[in-house]
């Protein structure tokens, strides 16, 4: 079957690799390879490439600014494979090394925020400066990026440790990082400024449910209606007042699955409901939302 929404979005491709659990073979063009291949490697998503002979389904929908994912008639704010759950609860550690991290491409807004609350830490020695990129530099990380290479930079303490990178935007490893989840695996901790859509008033970032994921706990810039009924920190909170608790973390976590994953029996029979059948039309989008991407 072939999935008519871009790949290129995160929340594409764990929609997909949620389908794909359900039983079913994801045929992609020979270009969006890239983009699966750690998802087969690491958690066995069965894909194939060339587009001969398959199926088209309908009545999928995304949109990043809700947000909202929907298979037909199921719908959550995310839809996320189980085996994303699975894979990084069985790699909590039992004892977790970094108080505080963050790792991401770092905007101006966020550069803004995690200075703010390092200042309010009293770590203004890792102060994040705003250096204007030179056209030498900016151009070399254009040609890194096409060549799928990612660029880092560091500042940090033993406890504390903030990472600024574009690894996040750049495939194969935007699929599926796993230095990025073994951060945060080892974190108590993890800053969650506001995401690429904070001019347009939406404040949840993905970084809040890779955090719950991994057993750490969020601290947030801003709350929202996605992040409703999870326990995490504010970002006007020092990191001296910072406490794991691993109740809030198992909290998170389960809130999480319950909301962002669906069984793939349910999967399975809403996905056979969607997929064309001869002589069968079926009316099973429901137009009913204006800024997100519906699959053709």
């Amino acid at each position: 079957m072939t999935i008519d929404l871009p790949f290129d979005l995160l929340q594409t491709l764990r929609l997909v690799h949620a389908i794909s659990e359900a039983g079913f073979r994801i045929c992609i063009e020979p270009g969006e390879e890239k983009k699966l291949v750690l998802l087969k490697k690491i958690f066995g998503l069965d894909y194939k490439v060339g587009m001969s002979g398959a199926r088209k389904v309908s009545g999928l929908y995304i949109d990043h600014m809700t947000p909202v994912s929907r298979i037909g008639s199921i719908e959550r704010a995310l839809i996320m494979p189980a085996a994303i759950f699975r894979h990084c609860q069985e790699r909590w550690p039992e004892h977790r090394g970094v108080d505080v991290s963050f790792a991401g491409l770092l905007t101006d807004s966020r550069r803004t925020a995690i200075n703010e609350w390092l200042h309010l830490s009293g770590l203004e020695q890792l102060s994040v400066p705003d250096k204007k990129p030179t056209y030498l530099g900016t151009i070399a990380r254009k040609v890194a990026r096409k060549a799928g290479i990612s660029i880092a930079d560091y500042v940090g303490t033993e406890n504390v440790k903030i990472y600024m990178s574009d690894q996040g935007r750049v495939f194969p490893r935007k699929s599926w990082n796993t230095g990025y989840y073994d951060l945060l695996l080892n974190s108590k901790f993890v800053l969650c400024p506001s995401g690429d859509f904070k001019n347009n008033g939406i404040a949840w970032t993905y970084r809040f449910f890779e955090a719950v994921i991994c057993g750490a706990l969020p601290v947030v810039e801003e709350p929202c209606d996605a992040y409703e009924g999870f326990r995490y920190r504010l970002m006007n909170a020092p990191l001296e007042s910072l406490q794991w608790s691993r109740a809030d973390a198992k909290h998170n976590f389960d809130l999480a699955q319950q909301r962002l994953t669906v069984d793939p029996d349910v999967v399975r029979s809403e996905m056979l409901r969607l997929l064309p059948m001869p002589g069968v039309e079926v009316d099973t989008v429901r137009k009913d939302y204006v800024h997100g991407i519906y699959a053709t």
